[in-house]
């Protein structure tokens, strides 16, 4: 490397970088320093640069895909590497860089090496267009050819080629500037199983490493409608477990050479642990997360967050309000008060020491029309773009609301970010950061989180969403329905309604929520929760099921079963384990049925009955066979579906459907002696020093927050605040 911009940091030393527990939270240390994990990322990163330092980031997130590297066999080329290096430090010579590697094998490898790529049981259809970023290589490949997982070559291939950019980076002055990376395979680098739409890998290397493969008859039959019998589909089940180890296997292969070649001087990551919102579940999705969360060499986890488009009929397809099988609106997932939730479960991150990194993607009002006037819209010019940035609004109070609650959100929660700009390849060709006033409001969060290293952010939540990752091995396959019209055609049945609508109610309870695994519940969580929601615990070892148990007895609390809880044993159906784990008994319903339950309202209160859940015919069902109370029934059968019984010292709610709708979980919620900071069901993100509100209602509203906070905008100090908000306004407290 020769430029005079590189050769100028040569009396630097080596950066180096670490996540560090600090009060209560992950913090990102660099050079002894702890820096507001804000970062920017942009289709033209020379062009956006300048809009980005006068917000006042430092650290950029170019991405780079090695294939670029690596123009013929036999040859390593990085020139191309060094002049984006070079030409990002001219525009920016205090900047740190933290690149998105892409393991990616160049078009030639693919032509040569056929015996080395992925193997699908259904013919491949191109879906996504290759696009080149030439800042950085191939950020999306041709995805009808893509190499094995299982490949040695390809494993061997890419440790040499990481190693040379590795050594690249550390033999020279860029060192000093270069504070970690994040390590990507798979669909988009997310590590979604190459070709996962298709149903991969049957290439013979996958099956010498994991074992038998099953069949795709076999892997999308469950015989007991949205539930597989170990018994009957053991083998299955087994094959997943194993295939999305080994994913996480060969993502901390990389991780760990990363690391080894550069001392440990770096922090290293990746995107993983979708538990909400992943696509092609079984084949796709991230089911191995206790490996990745347990690892020492993972530093932080990164994710984008929520796209789930509307489900409504006279809605466009980018739009992003959802209503459930009843017609009750759940809520939006982006554009003016949506709750651009995060896909992770973020408290088990925190939990674990991880710094979570979530992707911002909304479009800005620099954009031009045809755009959707409400704000959850999308560019026209496009659909692949649209997809991913499309909540964007023209109206500038709009738009900046949607990048506020982004900015808001972050710092609330203890989180980091980056924002990410697909403005230079859409209909203007220019950063959509280029306004005084979004450059203004991106600077203004950064003084925020500049300030937060002194502030306390472990959570303060009195409601907890509780999943588990396993489940999905054992549960019906994503193609084994006719797709989704809305949407959701890569989805199945549990993601699209007990994951993804779901989530948009437990957003809008009026109180923050932790969202966590189940290994990850522990004995000090009773005495701050109030309420667990499980939401799909039904596959459960013994001893995990007789650690829930011994946790809830004699706690006081509420915990709310969604549908099966530990109905699933890895080697049978057993109603018993269900049954001794909830305190309910249940008759099992074989024959399909509506998903939609019906409330059932104290006498004199009939006209407040809801029905909510899936218009759908599905088995099995369960009924409720003894509880204290009812609280709702199945829709077609009058029979007890929602009930409530006090067992061993805590309240057990059995739940038999979801998604149960915003007026629903806030009385459960509040019957449980949770508190609700807002009288209304608004975003509320925080933690114990800071709080982010986000009014999805225009109007008055009553906060109560547990302890005295400042509010930036009134500069009034105090614990409760009545207020009229617009309509997605977004009001930030801190101590």
């Amino acid at each position: 490397m020769t430029d005079a911009s590189i050769l100028r940091l040569k009396t630097e030393p080596k950066a180096i970088a670490r996540v560090e527990m600090r009060n209560g939270a992950p913090r990102l240390i660099v050079n002894g320093k702890e820096r507001f994990p804000l970062l920017a990322w942009s289709w033209d990163l020379l062009q956006s640069i300048p809009h980005y330092k006068q917000a006042g980031i430092e650290i950029l997130h170019p991405v780079l895909g090695l294939n670029e590297a690596w123009p013929e066999p036999g040859r390593f080329d990085w020139d191309g590497f060094d002049s984006f290096f070079s030409q990002m430090l001219e525009l920016h010579p205090d900047a740190f860089f933290l690149p998105r590697i892409l393991l990616d094998v160049p078009l030639w490898w693919k032509e040569r090496y056929p015996e080395d790529l992925v193997k699908t049981a259904l013919p491949v259809v191109p879906y996504r267009a290759t696009r080149r970023n030439p800042q950085g290589g191939w950020l999306w490949g041709i995805q009808s050819a893509e190499p094995s997982l299982a490949s040695d070559r390809y494993l061997g291939d890419m440790e040499r080629l990481f190693e040379a950019f590795l050594q690249r980076i550390e033999n020279s002055p860029l060192a000093s500037r270069v504070i970690g990376y994040q390590i990507g395979s798979g669909i988009y680098g997310e590590w979604h199983y190459f070709l996962a739409a298709f149903i991969p890998d049957f290439n013979p290397a996958l099956a010498e490493k994991i074992g038998p493969l099953p069949t795709i008859e076999e892997r999308t039959h469950s015989s007991l409608g949205l539930l597989r019998d170990p018994q009957k589909e053991g083998r299955v089940i087994d094959y997943y477990h194993r295939f999305h180890d080994y994913t996480a296997d060969v993502l901390l292969r990389f991780v760990r050479q990363a690391k080894t070649a550069t001392q440990g001087r770096v922090i290293c990551g990746s995107f993983y642990g979708y538990q909400l919102e992943n696509v092609w579940m079984q084949e796709g999705g991230h089911l191995a997360p206790e490996k990745i969360l347990n690892s020492p060499d993972i530093d932080f986890i990164a994710s984008p967050y929520s796209y789930q488009t509307t489900n409504l009929a006279d809605r466009q397809w980018w739009e992003h309000d959802v209503v459930d099988g009843a017609g009750n609106g759940l809520g939006r997932a982006r554009g003016v008060a949506g709750d651009g939730g995060y896909r992770v479960v973020f408290e088990s991150l925190r939990r674990h020491g991880k710094l979570f990194f979530v992707e911002l993607d909304a479009s800005t009002f620099v954009e031009p029309p045809p755009i959707h006037p409400d704000g959850s819209g999308a560019q026209d010019v496009d659909k692949e773009f649209c997809m991913i940035g499309g909540d964007g609004c023209t109206d500038v109070d709009a738009s900046l609301k949607i990048i506020e609650r982004d900015l808001a959100q972050v710092l609330a929660r203890g989180a980091g970010g980056w924002l990410f700009d697909f403005g230079p390849v859409l209909r203007t060709g220019k950063s959509w950061y280029r306004d005084p006033r979004l450059i203004d409001l991106v600077h203004n969060y950064m003084q925020w989180g500049e300030k937060r290293s002194r502030m306390q952010l472990d959570s303060i939540s009195q409601v907890a969403a509780v999943y588990d990752a396993r489940t999905f091995a054992a549960t019906r396959h994503w193609r084994a329905d006719p797709p989704f019209t809305k949407g959701g055609d890569n989805l199945d049945y549990f993601m699209r309604w007990f994951m993804d609508s779901q989530a948009r109610v437990l957003h809008r309870l009026g109180a923050p929520v932790d969202f966590l695994y189940h290994f990850d519940l522990q004995a000090d969580d009773l005495k701050r929760h109030k309420i667990w929601f499980m939401v799909n615990v039904f596959y459960l070892t013994d001893d995990q099921i007789q650690r829930l148990k011994s946790l809830l007895r004699d706690s006081g609390m509420t915990v709310v079963w969604f549908y099966a809880p530990g109905f699933i044993h890895p080697d049978r159906l057993d109603l018993a384990r269900m049954q001794d784990l909830t305190g309910f008994e249940f008759e099992i319903k074989s024959n399909p049925g509506s998903m939609l339950i019906r409330t059932v309202a104290e006498e004199g209160e009939r006209d407040s009955e809801i029905v909510f859940g899936v218009d759908e015919k599905r088995a099995p069902r369960f009924v409720v066979k003894d509880a204290d109370q009812v609280l709702g029934v199945w829709h077609d059968s009058g029979e007890p579906a929602f009930a409530e019984k006090s067992v061993e010292g805590y309240r057990s709610v059995y739940l038999g459907s979801a998604p149960a709708p915003t007026a629903v979980l806030r009385r459960l919620a509040q019957n449980a002696g949770a508190r609700l900071w807002s009288s209304e069901p608004d975003l509320v993100m925080a933690c114990r020093d800071i709080a982010a509100v986000v009014a999805t209602t225009p109007g008055q509203r009553t906060l109560a927050l547990p302890e005295p906070l400042h509010h930036v905008r009134s500069a009034v100090t105090d614990r409760g605040f009545t207020y009229n908000a617009e309509y997605g306004q977004v009001d930030l407290f801190v101590r």
